[in-house]
């Protein structure tokens, strides 16, 4: 990481916001973007190598702010995709349609982005494509329908970006965190366990180091062989309780 140049998104709080600070703690400079200025500088205060730079990933015009901002003060050489926003709620609730489809653009739509806006510069230099998704992406979780699609959609785009930039100077990875202990797995089923975040933040660290292109801690690797095994059980086992009550219940979180 010494040295390294490096962007997260969603970097105010969570797990954005830990893998950030062990960047910036191994030598990198960092910039962290999210939509509240007031959580960045809080998640940047007592690191020097951390620069904040409000960011919505569902607005073109911030990415390309962010972008001329960035290359104008050295570029990038790892971007890491972690915004999001999870919602839990019953589909037979009338759950609004507008933030479904939110949820759609910040989960789905913000990655695309900020891959189309950076990737001519990224393959310029010998560069790293972080996209955090989730063991969701493998089983889905009924209470958090969009949630699950979108993880689900990240983790396909992310083999097929890695097989399109194979041979180039971008490496591509993909990171898929079990159930973190951060503020978005508060709507979860309290008896899932959950793996410390700076757990989660050194197995990131090291697969990194050995090259691993899918760094799946924890429960998510489990997940990942249960869901081609036997695939209705670990679904079964999964949503054994998880609809939502009929009043809405939502989670939001997105820096």
């Amino acid at each position: 990481m010494a040295g390294a140049r490096v962007i997260v998104t969603g970097g105010s709080s969570g797990i954005g916001r830990a893998l950030a600070r062990a960047m910036a703690d191994e030598g990198a400079t960092v910039v962290i973007t999210g939509r509240d200025r007031e959580r960045l500088h809080e998640a940047a205060r007592n690191h020097q190598s951390i620069r904040t730079v409000v960011c919505d990933v569902t607005d073109a015009e911030q990415i390309e702010a962010l972008h001329d901002q960035v290359l104008a003060s050295g570029g990038v050489d790892i971007l890491v995709n972690c915004a999001g926003v999870m919602h839990f709620f019953d589909v037979t609730s009338g759950f609004p349609l507008q933030r479904q489809l939110q949820e759609i653009d910040i989960d789905v739509a913000g990655p695309v982005r900020l891959v189309h806006a950076f990737l001519p510069h990224l393959l310029q230099r010998r560069s790293v494509i972080v996209n955090v998704s989730s063991g969701l992406a493998w089983v889905p979780y009924a209470s958090a329908p969009v949630y699950s699609g979108a993880k689900a959609f990240v983790h396909a785009w992310t083999v097929a970006l890695r097989e399109q930039l194979k041979g180039t100077s971008v490496r591509v990875v993909e990171l898929l965190p079990p159930v973190t202990d951060t503020p978005l797995a508060d709507g979860l089923n309290p008896s899932f366990a959950r793996m410390p975040t700076d757990d989660l933040v050194q197995a990131f660290l090291q697969g990194l180091r050995r090259g691993q292109d899918e760094i799946a801690p924890g429960q998510s690797v489990q997940l990942k062989w249960l869901s081609r095994l036997a695939p209705g059980l670990i679904f079964a086992r999964l949503n054994a309780t998880s609809r939502p009550s009929a009043v809405h219940a939502s989670k939001e979180h997105y820096e």
